[in-house]
């Protein structure tokens, strides 16, 4: 694994964005206050960029990596695709031993992340999903439980039978270490596949549970919290030139976050995704790559 990249300014990029898919859907707000703080911020601002409003120069992608090697489970992936001008997050859990053939010969994306860490996994998740090479984010278990804590955890119905968890089948409250618990689980019946299910469904469910106004005004604090603490390939500028953006959708998305279930083929121990699901994703979270990126310059 790649080591961290200390003194890099990635995290408050990173958090902006993880904290638009863990919190937009918390908060309600009218349409007449956006109208009104619209309004306020363009007269204050008649030259350059209107501070808090959102272009589709803004959209990113991310891929996002949970690696605890002490919990003896695979990686965990998943992509993160951010709209703000929209506000609309897209999480796609994707399963550790989903498969490619790169420069003739079979990778799974867990294999390729150990042969050449983040950048590697990166470079697999653009060629699989047919996109460009997404930026990553690898967070360790103290890192991912800080950013939990953060957030303010999740309210989650935990499917399986786990020891420490609730035994009822209604939501219950999970803390950073219970979601790392529940994210490296190996023992999911349908495996790999289940697992990134889960990954997707349980990060769109802290989308709809986090308060994004609080978390939007905290955000020097949080950076200056987590800034050592991962490792990744997100730079000052790629921070920088979305900062507002992101905060545009925490101050006025509303449950905006979504899931896709990954579909394809288990095939022994590997597997084997459709050639259709990217092709479904990327209708409606991809359209600058269907429409030659004209989406960007409306």
């Amino acid at each position: 694994m790649a080591k961290r990249k200390k003194g890099s300014i990635a995290i408050p990029f990173l958090l902006t964005f993880f904290i638009s898919l863990l919190a937009v859907g918390a908060v309600g707000v009218f349409f007449y206050n956006y109208i009104e703080k619209s309004k306020q911020v363009e007269l204050s601002e008649p030259t350059g960029r209107t501070v808090g409003i959102a272009r589709y120069e803004d959209t990113h992608t991310i891929l996002f990596i949970l690696d605890t090697p002490e919990k003896k489970c695979k990686s965990t992936f998943m992509l993160l695709r951010s709209i703000p001008k929209e506000k609309k997050v897209l999480c796609v859990g994707i399963p550790s031993n989903s498969i490619q053939v790169i420069d003739g010969k079979q990778y799974s994306i867990g294999e390729y992340y150990n042969v050449g860490g983040g950048s590697y996994a990166a470079d697999f998740t653009g060629q699989l999903f047919g996109i460009d090479t997404p930026k990553y984010v690898i967070f360790d278990e103290e890192a991912f439980c800080k950013l939990s804590d953060i957030m303010g955890g999740v309210s989650y119905a935990v499917s399986v039978d786990i020891q420490g968890f609730e035994d009822t089948t209604k939501e219950q409250f999970l803390n950073g270490k219970q979601i790392v618990t529940l994210l490296t689980y190996s023992l999911f019946k349908d495996g790999e596949k289940q697992r990134s299910t889960i990954v997707g469904s349980l990060m769109s469910s802290m989308i709809n549970q986090a308060d994004g106004e609080r978390l939007a005004d905290s955000l020097d604090r949080n950076f200056n919290t987590l800034i050592d603490m991962v490792t990744t390939n997100i730079t000052a500028v790629d921070y920088k030139e979305r900062k507002d953006a992101i905060k545009f959708m925490l101050n006025y998305g509303t449950t905006i976050s979504r899931f896709r279930m990954v579909t394809g083929t288990n095939t022994g121990d590997y597997f084997l995704m459709d050639e259709s699901f990217p092709k479904e994703i990327k209708e409606e979270y991809f359209k600058d790559y269907q429409e030659g990126k004209t989406a960007k310059n409306e």
